[in-house]
């Protein structure tokens, strides 16, 4: 339960900082700071070892 309210936090914060960089019209130099700051949150909300999450490997390309 614990480590599910520590995820809707997380979400949360993602979604306040990107509803806020939409709205603000931010220079490209803060918006490459949003990004950053975006993407260290979705890294903390992932779990550690994503080989138990993906069932395949992502390094394999089947032809369609």
């Amino acid at each position: 339960m614990e480590n599910l309210n520590k995820q809707q936090l997380i979400l949360s914060r993602i979604q306040l900082i990107a509803d806020i960089s939409q709205t603000a019209q931010c220079n490209s130099q803060e918006f490459l700071i949003v990004m950053s700051l975006i993407s260290e949150l979705a890294r903390q909300a992932l779990p550690e070892n994503l080989e138990d999450v993906i069932p395949f490997d992502m390094n394999e390309t089947e032809p369609h």
